[in-house]
C-alpha cells in the first residue's frame, strides 16, 4: 500500500511520535463570526459532540493587543458553549486540551510544486524507498520554493504540504508500488503564512490554555471533504471569497478576491442610505425570502451590479488558476460554502459568467452547497444553512 503522507507539517509545532488525542476543539476565526466545534476522532470517524457560533465583535486576530483580548473573550465564551453542548451526546462534558485552527486564506500563500525522478532500471518494480526519496525531494523543494513567492518575507512561516498527484510515465497512478516504468513524477501543494497571524493564534491559544495541534489553511482543509475528484470550491466569506481548484482528488491551486458578504452589505448601504447593521439584516431577510414582493425587488435590483462584479472577479481568479496549470477545461462540479454563498442569484450569476468565459465545461455543471447535507465520515454534524457555515471548520477534523 502506498505510504505517502497526505498532509505534512512544514513547521516543527508537533512531535511526530506523540500519540494522537481522541478529542479536539476545531476553531475558525472568521472576519465576522467565531465558529467552534468539539469533536471525537476515532478510526477516521468524526463525531461532532458540540458546536457554537458567536460574533467576532469586530475584532481581527492580528489587530493588536486590545482586539486580541476582546476576541479571546468571545472565543472563550463560544468554546464554553460548545463544551457544554457535548454532554447531550457524550454523556459528560468534554473539554479538549488540543485545538486545530483554520488559517484564513487571506493570511497565506500557496503553490504547486512538482519533482521528477528518472529510474535507473525501468524493468525493476517501484519500491517504497524510491517513493520516500521522491516525497522528501518534493518536501524540500516546497520548503525552499515557498520563500521565493512574491511578497513573502524571510519571517514568514511555512505551514503544510499536501499530496497533489503521482504519475508513472505520465499516467496518473494511486499506488505505483510493484509497477514498472521509466519516470516518476510527484506534485505537492505547499503553503506559507504571514507571521503576525500565526503568532497571534499562538497567543490566543495560550490565553485559552489550549495546545495548538495544527494550523491548517482553509483551502487545504476543505479539499479533504470535497466528495469528488475534480471540482471548484467557492468559500464566500465576509471580507473576501476564495476558490480552490481540486484535481485528481487533491488541491492544486487557490484564488482569492476581496469581495465577500460585506461587499454586498456596503452596496446596500449606498443604495438604501442605511447603516451597515441594517444592511446586514436586510440581506438576511432577503436571503430568507422574508421580504415583501416590492422590497424583494428593490434589494434584488440593488445587488445586480455587485453580483456581476463579484462573479467577474471570481471568474478572472479561476482563469488565472487554470492558466497557471496549463488547463482550459473547467471542472463540472461546483461547491459553495460560507454564509453569503446562499445569497439569491450569486451561484447562477457566477455560473453564467463562467460559461461566457474562454473556459469550457466538459459536461453540464452541477452546483452543490457543501455541508447542506451530512458530510461523509461525520456523525451528528450540523446540516442545512448551519452546515454550510460550519463546513470549513468541520473539515479540520479530516487533517488529523
Amino acid at each position: 500500500m502506498l505510504k505517502l503522507s497526505s498532509l505534512r507539517l512544514l513547521s516543527k509545532r508537533r512531535a511526530a511520535d506523540r500519540p494522537t488525542p481522541g478529542y479536539f476543539s476545531l476553531i475558525d476565526l472568521g472576519a465576522d463570526t467565531v465558529k467552534i466545534v468539539v469533536v471525537q476522532v476515532q478510526d477516521e470517524q468524526v463525531t461532532v459532540l458540540g458546536h457554537s457560533l458567536a460574533s467576532a465583535q469586530g475584532c481581527d486576530i492580528a489587530g493588536g493587543r486590545a482586539q486580541g483580548a476582546k476576541l479571546a473573550d468571545a472565543v472563550n465564551s463560544a468554546l464554553q458553549d460548545a463544551e457544554d453542548a457535548t454532554e447531550a451526546i457524550a454523556g459528560r462534558k468534554i473539554v479538549p486540551d488540543h485545538a486545530l485552527f483554520l488559517l484564513p486564506d487571506r493570511s497565506q500563500l500557496g503553490k504547486l510544486f512538482t519533482v521528477k525522478q528518472q529510474r535507473d532500471n525501468r524493468r525493476q518494480p517501484v519500491t517504497q524507498a524510491e517513493l520516500n526519496a521522491l516525497w522528501e525531494r518534493a518536501f524540500r523543494l516546497a520548503r525552499q520554493g515557498l520563500f521565493e513567492l512574491p511578497d513573502v518575507g524571510a519571517d514568514w512561516l511555512p505551514q503544510t504540504v499536501t499530496f497533489a498527484g503521482l504519475w508513472l510515465d505520465g499516467r496518473l497512478v494511486n499506488d505505483p508500488l510493484g509497477m514498472f516504468g521509466r519516470e516518476l513524477t510527484l506534485s505537492v501543494y505547499g503553503t506559507i503564512c504571514q507571521p503576525a497571524i500565526a503568532r497571534a493564534l499562538e497567543k490566543l491559544a495560550e490565553r485559552l490554555e489550549l495546545e495548538i495541534y495544527r494550523l491548517v489553511p482553509a483551502s487545504q482543509a476543505l479539499a479533504g471533504i470535497t466528495p469528488v475528484k475534480n471540482a471548484l470550491v467557492f468559500d464566500v466569506g465576509a471580507e473576501g471569497s476564495n476558490c480552490s481548484l481540486i484535481r485528481h482528488d487533491a488541491l492544486t491551486a487557490v484564488g482569492r478576491v476581496s469581495q465577500g458578504g460585506n461587499f454586498f452589505n456596503r452596496a446596500m448601504c449606498r443604495s438604501f442610505k442605511c447603516n451597515f447593521d441594517d444592511a446586514e439584516s436586510l440581506k438576511v431577510a432577503y436571503t430568507s425570502q422574508a421580504l415583501s414582493e416590492l422590497d424583494d425587488s428593490l434589494v434584488r435590483r440593488s445587488l445586480h451590479r455587485p453580483l456581476n462584479e463579484w462573479a467577474e472577479a471570481m471568474t478572472e481568479a479561476v482563469g488565472q488558476m487554470l492558466n497557471a496549470a496549463g488547463e482550459t477545461q473547467l471542472p463540472c462540479q461546483l461547491y459553495f460554502v460560507g454564509g453569503s454563498a446562499i445569497l439569491p442569484g450569486l451561484q447562477d450569476r457566477l455560473l453564467n459568467v463562467l460559461k461566457e468565459s474562454d473556459y469550457a465545461f466538459k459536461r453540464a455543471p452541477e452546483i452543490t452547497l457543501l455541508g447542506e447535507a451530512p458530510l461523509n465520515g461525520y456523525a451528528h454534524n450540523p446540516t442545512g444553512f448551519r452546515g454550510i457555515l460550519f463546513a470549513p471548520v468541520l473539515s479540520l477534523a479530516k487533517t488529523i
